[in-house]
């Protein structure tokens, strides 16, 4: 990947407000820093064709830590030390750090993507999901496209605590999420009834593996110590699952997963297609009403809204009160024989368990 260094610093300008609203000041920080530095910028700027290069140098970095927690970087990191070090700072730190290690970064970042997840987002995908194993009938098949490690695949393991006070779930269960439901919709009463599970993604991630479960678990902000605690939690419960995971273009693989399935089935995505074109989006959807053709099929989309320029939105209205995180729209689509039914249904925080009907 070749990108104008002017080009990338704007990039990493873009993004370290982004991290700063987020909630880490450390990427923030560094963020701006190398948005400065010519040398650490060309560092960013060789990975992969249509990456998100200032993401995958940070988290490049924080992958690496796992495994150097003796460097002074690391101590800068509340994912690595008890008390870290202030984040102001941290730069001088990183910039040896990347120089010092610039071959391992640059393998990570020609071999690695940005698959970012949390096991709180389950709880806003909770909603949804019932709602089409109401319509659809159980037991659900699931497949998803841009599965990552298949953490949302394990939505049906864990407990539930309701805005209404109920607790819903396993009583074995190894965590216990928030599932903040509101507006004029139902909230679940139970957990549906899963039956296939199917992950799909240009890279799976096999929970099982260690080396790819730490790359997962350092696309954690460093400030986000808990979060990551529960996810490494999710991701020993994931590595127990029977799951299926699917190498390859979505476009090109889902077909067959379809077609392996027969009971009621929820297509869905999160956070996935934002990053496709519109071409690629509309294919998706034209091979979902072909594989319609004698069954019905469901797809459940929690997405930004410029993921969904091929529907025309009906319903969607303002999402103030909802802070942004972003809000993303919800949007249920029923194919059945070829024939599209689609609606707006609700919104979504991208990394809480934080759902609004519409």
């Amino acid at each position: 990947m070749v990108i104008a260094l002017d080009r990338l610093a704007q990039v990493f300008r873009a993004n370290a407000a982004i991290y700063g609203a987020k909630g880490s000041p450390l990427y923030h920080a560094l963020a701006l820093r190398v948005a400065d530095d010519p040398e650490i910028l060309a560092l960013a700027g060789s990975g992969q064709a249509g990456a998100q290069p200032a993401l995958q140098m940070l988290t490049a970095v924080h992958y690496l830590l796992m495994t150097h927690r003796d460097d002074p970087l690391a101590g800068f990191f509340a994912t690595l030390t008890p008390v870290p070090a202030p984040t102001e700072q941290a730069y001088p730190a990183f910039r040896r750090f990347c120089l010092r290690h610039a071959p391992a970064i640059k393998r990570i970042l020609a071999t690695r993507t940005v698959q970012t997840t949390y096991v709180e987002r389950c709880g806003g995908l909770l909603p949804g999901l019932s709602h089409v194993a109401n319509l659809a009938g159980e037991p659900l098949d699931l497949i998803e496209i841009g599965c990552s490690a298949g953490i949302l695949l394990s939505f049906d393991c864990y407990r539930y605590r309701l805005p209404n006070g109920r607790i819903i779930g396993p009583n074995d269960a190894p965590l216990t999420l928030a599932c903040d439901v509101s507006g004029d919709g139902p909230v679940p009463d139970r957990l549906p009834v899963i039956g296939r599970r199917i992950g799909l993604d240009l890279q799976p991630v096999d929970a099982r593996d260690p080396d790819a479960r730490d790359w997962i678990l350092a696309l954690s902000f460093p400030e986000f110590r808990e979060a990551q605690a529960r996810l490494a939690i999710a991701l020993d419960n994931v590595a127990q699952l029977d799951l299926d995971r699917v190498a390859g273009d979505a476009l090109e693989t889902l077909p067959d997963a379809i077609a392996s399935t027969a009971g009621p089935l929820c297509v869905f995505h999160s956070a996935c297609l934002y990053y496709w074109n519109a071409e690629a989006r509309a294919r998706l959807d034209d091979l979902l009403a072909r594989m319609s053709e004698g069954r019905t099929l469901y797809r459940l989309g929690i997405e930004l809204p410029d993921a969904y320029r091929i529907w025309a939105n009906e319903g969607r209205g303002d999402e103030g009160g909802i802070d942004a995180d972003p809000a993303c729209d919800v949007v249920l689509v029923r194919y059945r024989d070829g024939v599209r039914n689609g609606r707006h249904i609700g919104y979504v925080r991208s990394n809480t368990g934080s759902y609004r009907w519409s």
